[in-house]
């Protein structure tokens, strides 16, 4: 049986940090033997060579001669020896204490990278809004796809709003409310929306100053009927607006085209019209108001097996979507 301290109280990280940063200092200038350090740590760990024999198959006559070498290393007496076992010495307490924490990040240094490498692979079939799938995340896949040639991706853009479960999806991204509540699910974007023109269709509709002057014009959407475009401005004033919809089509760069056309007002994502705003084939209407955003939301189900690489695929999405409003 091996006796050691227990101390209650957990370090703080400045107090491992300088543990960390000492044991590195006397690591470098004095010492080699890791493995017997690993060792010592395992037997301390396991309550005793008896234990530490069980928890890592290494015969106890090994154990106990790989310490006899590691305090003849550095020339201190770790352990007190006696009929019941060994018991740590003052040196040896503070040895394991100090030592356990650079082995403990090394560890799970070492499990995270060998899980990562697991993980990263596998088939994975995704459900994406054709709009923003062929701007952003298509390209985030392909590039994850090369540098991952163990992942499988199968990815189906639809408008509608597919049943992960039902339909045999693995990872689903929506624009608009999320409902699901039986799955788990992240934000990955919120994306600003603005109202927008073409030059012609404002000069033939001239005079529109507050929101109400938007209900009677024709405006564009992706269905005609229950269309609401709740807009504020820098007052923090709201309006709900129920525009006439002349033009609808379920694809929003279909809506682009019949605005820059002149067939209306579309209230759409900026990244979607942001190079017809430069161009000039398209005005921002209503500058002093904002239409709502829409939020982009990723949802999969909790899964041991491929969790971690939607989890990659997620986070990538997220870090696409931040690095492409960022560089606006």
């Amino acid at each position: 049986m091996l006796v050691h301290k227990c101390k209650n109280e957990t370090k703080s990280a400045a107090d491992l940090k300088n543990d960390l940063i000492m044991f590195h200092k006397w690591n470098m200038t004095v010492f080699g033997d890791f493995d017997g350090l690993a060792l010592f740590t395992r037997i301390v760990e396991a309550g005793g060579l008896a234990a530490a024999e069980r928890a890592t198959g290494i015969p106890k006559a090994t154990l106990s001669r790989r310490l006899s070498v590691l305090e003849n290393t550095l020339n201190v007496r770790l352990v007190r020896r006696t009929k019941k076992g060994v018991v740590l010495t003052e040196q040896g307490q503070q040895l394991f204490e100090r030592s356990r924490a650079a082995f403990s990040l090394a560890e799970e240094a070492v499990a995270e990278v060998q899980y990562e490498r697991a993980a990263l692979s596998g088939n994975i079939r995704l459900s994406l809004p054709p709009d923003i799938a062929t701007a952003v995340l298509a390209p985030v896949l392909i590039r994850f796809g090369a540098r991952h040639p163990d992942v499988a991706i199968e990815i189906t853009l639809a408008d509608r709003r597919v049943s992960l479960i039902e339909e045999g999806y693995d990872l689903v991204v929506r624009m608009g409310p999320v409902a699901d509540s039986e799955l788990i699910f992240r934000r990955i974007a919120t994306l600003p929306r603005v109202l927008v023109a073409s030059p012609d269709f404002l000069s033939a509709h001239s005079g529109l100053k507050e929101p109400q002057d938007l209900r009677e014009i024709p405006a564009l959407a992706i269905r005609r009927d229950l269309v609401e475009w709740d807009l504020r401005n820098d007052k923090g004033v709201t309006a709900t607006i129920h525009p006439k919809i002349s033009f609808a089509a379920n694809r929003q760069t279909i809506l682009v085209d019949a605005a820059i056309a002149g067939l209306g007002i579309a209230n759409l994502p900026f990244f979607l019209v942001e190079a017809a705003l430069t161009s000039g084939a398209l005005i921002r209407v209503l500058t002093d108001w904002e239409p709502s955003p829409v939020e982009m939301t990723a949802l999969w189900q909790k899964d041991r097996f491929s969790g971690r690489l939607i989890k990659a695929i997620v986070t990538e999405f997220a870090d696409a979507l931040k690095d492409d409003r960022a560089s606006r």
